[in-house]
């Protein structure tokens, strides 16, 4: 039950998201387009302010780019404890579409196998290690949304943090985000408050880099995405090591620059409390197919051998991380 869920709060997580000039997007300044690392000759001075507003504006804009995304190779590396011991590998697919189609399936000779489905109604999880008997739920977003259905550990998780972290969901008007700067860091940070399924009170955060990324570099242009308690405390991770960037058509006249949509390759997660780390690996991008009845099918919940799923209404895991 750990393994499984560390992949939860792994795709959770994990941030993907565009990446365009913030001069263009923000309309807040000049910044340099070359070498932008934030420590950069030129990239010293103070950030010009920025409203929540240009921020949710920016995160919208990219959405509205991101369709559907599939990769043919998605991995995962993981460690847990104070000594870090490490767990074998998995390796599979990633497939998502908006507004709330997601499916990864991840195997491992020694881990078994972990298949991560959601789609309009539901989601679902089917989790098979070797030498313990399978285990199968779901849930309806309805339930899961109204505290009805528990996940193992009581982990402060949302099925759709899950298109979010993803860069495909457009966030709606709120009058409680707020918005900073980090001079010395050279970032923009969005937060909101936000109550978890369970009941508790946590904060999210969306970490701009406030410098245009380098795509030369593979970098993100959103850097993080944090999860806090009601006291500032940080719960759980996820930052985006390298991310590629990809032109979609289209010059934009303002900025004279292609129209682009940016996807991570290497994320780094750690969920603090279990003191996990892991590391996820996404590569052979295809963006914006078109959906065929192959990929719709993928967001069907599957009928998996002799185990049924059992509904998270009802079913319930007193035992975190067993």
């Amino acid at each position: 039950m750990r393994l499984l869920r560390l992949i939860l709060v792994a795709v959770a997580l994990t941030p993907l998201v565009g990446c365009e000039s913030m001069k263009k997007a923000l309309g807040i300044g000049a910044y340099n387009t070359g070498n932008n690392t934030g420590k950069d000759k030129g990239n010293n001075g103070a950030l010009p302010p920025v409203t929540a507003d240009q921020l949710v504006g920016y995160l919208n804009a990219q959405a509205a780019r991101l369709q559907t995304l599939h990769y043919d190779e998605a991995s995962v590396s993981a460690r847990e404890g104070d000594r870090l011991l490490s767990y074998p590998s998995l390796s599979g697919k990633l497939t998502a579409s908006q507004p709330r189609n997601f499916r990864m399936v991840v195997k491992g000779t020694l881990a078994g196998k972990v298949d991560f489905g959601s789609n309009p109604e539901q989601f679902w999880v089917y989790f098979e290690v070797p030498t313990v008997q399978p285990t199968y739920v779901f849930a309806s977003h309805a339930d899961f949304e109204a505290g009805k259905a528990k996940l193992p550990g009581n982990i402060p998780f949302e099925s759709d943090w899950v298109m979010q972290a993803l860069g495909m969901t457009t966030f709606p008007p709120n009058p409680q985000y707020t918005a900073r700067n980090d001079d010395r860091e050279r970032t923009f940070v969005l937060s909101w408050p936000a109550v978890a399924p369970n009941g508790m009170k946590i904060r999210k955060e969306v970490v701009f880099a406030a410098d245009d990324a380098d795509a030369s570099r593979n970098q993100p242009q959103v850097k993080k995405h944090l999860i806090r308690d009601a006291n500032g405390k940080l719960i759980a991770s996820a930052e985006v090591k390298s991310a590629k960037t990809l032109p979609i058509g289209g010059i934009d006249p303002e900025s004279k620059r292609p129209n682009v949509i940016q996807y991570p390759t290497e994320v780094f997660l750690r969920y603090e409390e279990q003191k996990f780390e892991m590391t996820l690996r996404l590569d052979r991008a295809k963006v914006n197919q078109p959906m065929t009845d192959d990929i719709r099918a993928l967001f069907k919940m599957p009928t998996v051998g002799n185990t049924p799923p059992q509904n998270l209404a009802n079913a319930r895991f007193d035992t975190p991380g067993k």
